[in-house]
């Protein structure tokens, strides 16, 4: 009886040195890494999110811009960082994509971190050039099927969104396309738009201005439902019958592996604090992005399917170094 009243006396006392380092936390500036640089959708994520939580916990929440090596110099950094949440990441999709290319990747993106909350979406919208013989993804499959091997399509590098959803759409529907990588985003765009490839799957907020201007046509969208700045453009799955098949990046907040899950509670409420910001809001949506909010064990079990997913795609294309 005296160990179990000795015990039950420790698990308090934790509890409540827990509770009063949620309290006093934060004592000095967070820094939010971004893997990414300045003027990144990435980036002007974070900054919003920084201005609102500094004004929120009363203390410095300072951007710091650690681009490089698709992501993985930033995540690394975090991933090595104290456990005591001054070190904190603005996560991208390709933190679960970026390790998988590397012989020795630097981190795990499931082991070595805490996620806090997912923060938004940002849907990929496939584009064509006007001359295209296809006027949607729908049309385009069955062209690229009749026509093996004849179309190719631009992406922003090899492991980038736009290549891999396009193989995860190749994959599930069978068609041969090949991809021509661009280093220049602008550059890729403009041979789309000229001809000069098929087709090219970039985010929503380079790819929708050239459909509204009638530079070029949208084919497919790659989000859940349809997204509020291409409304007129279908969804992949609605295009292809494949109900799932999605083609986004996300963002959210994560910690190191090992930061105390009341700092984390804590960030996670302040997080939804500030989105629930109709200010904060908006100001996300101006990036292209729309708030997708979900909680640590959601945001989670995403990192880990992705994770997962994007290996196996990576194996199979032999993109690893």
């Amino acid at each position: 009886m005296t160990r179990f009243l000795a015990s039950m006396l420790l698990a308090a006392i934790a509890v409540a040195m827990g509770n009063a380092a949620a309290q006093s936390y934060p004592q000095q500036p967070i820094r939010l890494v971004v893997a990414f640089g300045p003027g990144s959708g990435a980036d002007a994520m974070a900054r919003v999110l920084a201005e609102r939580l500094s004004l929120q916990m009363k203390t410095g929440v300072v951007v710091e811009n650690r681009e490089g090596a698709g992501g993985v110099i930033g995540a690394s950094l975090v991933a090595k960082a104290p456990a005591d949440g001054y070190t904190l990441l603005f996560g991208v999709t390709t933190m679960t994509v970026s390790p998988h290319l590397m012989a020795n990747p630097p981190f795990d993106p499931v082991k070595d971190f805490v996620p806090i909350v997912k923060v938004a979406e940002l849907a990929l919208l496939m584009i064509t050039g006007n001359d295209a013989p296809f006027r949607s993804l729908k049309e385009l499959i069955a062209y690229a099927k009749k026509n093996p091997g004849k179309l190719n399509y631009a992406t922003s590098g090899k492991g980038s969104p736009s290549h891999l959803g396009v193989e995860m759409i190749r994959k599930a529907t069978g068609i041969d396309v090949r991809d021509v990588p661009y280093k220049n985003i602008g550059q890729a765009t403009t041979d789309v738009i000229g001809g000069q490839v098929s087709f090219y799957f970039p985010g929503i907020t380079g790819a929708a201005p050239q459909v509204k201007a009638g530079k070029a046509r949208g084919l497919a969208v790659g989000s859940v439902k349809r997204s509020s700045l291409a409304p007129e453009v279908p969804t992949v799955a609605e295009e292809t019958g494949i109900n799932g098949l999605e083609v986004i990046t996300w963002y959210g907040l994560l910690g190191p592996a090992g930061l105390p899950k009341e700092i984390a509670g804590r960030l996670h409420a302040e997080t939804i604090k500030a989105l629930e910001s109709a200010e904060v809001r908006e100001r996300i949506v101006r990036t292209g992005a729309e708030v997708v909010i979900a909680s640590p064990e959601e945001f989670a079990a995403q990192i880990r399917t992705d994770s997962a997913r994007f290996e196996k795609l990576v194996k199979e294309l032999g993109l690893r170094e």
